[in-house]
Order: structure tokens, then C-alpha cells, then sequence
């Protein structure tokens, strides 16, 4: 029997699909949070942000470093971001946030990395997507 969550995942997958998802999110600031930055465009500022790198000593599963994900479709995945907040704001605490936000966010950077010129977000959505499903499946799921 599937979960509150996964349902509500699936849910968040048929409105990518069927381009529900679009009409929110022009008024989005882009995503900061969780040492995970979400941007239209570089700049000096993100640059020195991305170049310092702090040692942390954490109990985080991943290595602990900051994530800067630049794309021109950075409303559409600061809109995912905030929905998947919602949906896994009981399952993520003030230390699993940082693995959460961080596979999130590197998988998209690796999605831009194989895709450079993607012509609509919904691919880059659903590959984020997977990735906070197989986050529950693999991390919290009871």
C-alpha cells in the first residue's frame, strides 16, 4: 500500500506532465536554503558563495559542500523545491535536509550537465523528482 507521500509524489508528477506547474511560478523567489542555491544567472557573489567552501564536521550522510544550480528554468525548480518541502516537511530534520536539498539539487546539476540547452523544464523536473522518491524509498522510509 503506498504512503500519504509517495501519493502525493505521484500527484506532484502528473501536474509536471500535464504542465500544472507553470502558472505558480512567476511570482517564486529562487531557492536558498540547505547549502542549495537556485539561479537564472551567475554572478560574482554566487561565485565567491560556491568558492567557499567550509570543512564541516557533520552527521550527514553526504559530504557536506554547497550546491548552485543555474538554469533559465530556476523558477520552475524553485517551484518543485517548494512543493517538495511541503510534502517531506515531516520526514526531513535539521541534518537530513542537507543530504534532501543537496541530491536534489546534484541531480540536476548533472542533468544540465548531460542535457546543456533542455527545450522544456518537465524533464528536468522529473528527474529531480525521482531523486526525492528514491530519497524516501532509500533514506526514510519506515
Amino acid at each position: 500500500m503506498k504512503s500519504i507521500l509517495q501519493k502525493q509524489i505521484e500527484e506532484l508528477k502528473r501536474q509536471i506532465e500535464n504542465d500544472n506547474f507553470s502558472v505558480e511560478n512567476e511570482n517564486i523567489d529562487d531557492w536558498g536554503g540547505a547549502d542549495v542555491i537556485i539561479t537564472r544567472k551567475m554572478n560574482d557573489d554566487l561565485k565567491a558563495w560556491l568558492g567557499d567552501q567550509p570543512i564541516v564536521i557533520s552527521s550527514q550522510k553526504n559530504m557536506p559542500r554547497r550546491r548552485l544550480v543555474v538554469t533559465e528554468y530556476s523558477k520552475e525548480l524553485t517551484y518543485l523545491f517548494y512543493q517538495l518541502q511541503k510534502i517531506f516537511s515531516e520526514k526531513i530534520d535539521y541534518i537530513s535536509k542537507y543530504d534532501f536539498y543537496g541530491s536534489l539539487a546534484q541531480s540536476a546539476i548533472d542533468y544540465l550537465k548531460e542535457n546543456e540547452n533542455p527545450q522544456n523544464p518537465k524533464e528536468l523536473l522529473i528527474e529531480v523528482l525521482n531523486t526525492a522518491k528514491r530519497f524516501y524509498e532509500e533514506e526514510l522510509s519506515d
